[in-house]
């Protein structure tokens, strides 16, 4: 089964939150397993390196490339 992540700042003012909430519970129920749902707190609709860091390591790990950087 597929896995997924979803990330999402709950002062977003182009997503709501409860979106992103409702997506993750979505894609469970679709049957993705591991499922991970991350709120950056004060990030509004914009990424830091931090969020970008889990998200790459996230990938990398699924994809089974880690310590290929």
């Amino acid at each position: 089964m597929p896995q997924a992540s979803v990330t999402l700042s709950p002062t977003d003012d182009v997503v709501p939150y409860r979106f992103g909430e409702k997506s993750a519970h979505s894609l469970a129920m679709a049957g993705f397993r591991q499922v991970v749902f991350k709120a950056y707190e004060g990030l509004g609709h914009y990424t830091v390196p931090k969020e970008m860091e889990e998200v790459v390591h996230w990938l990398a790990s699924r994809l089974g490339l880690e310590g290929s950087r």
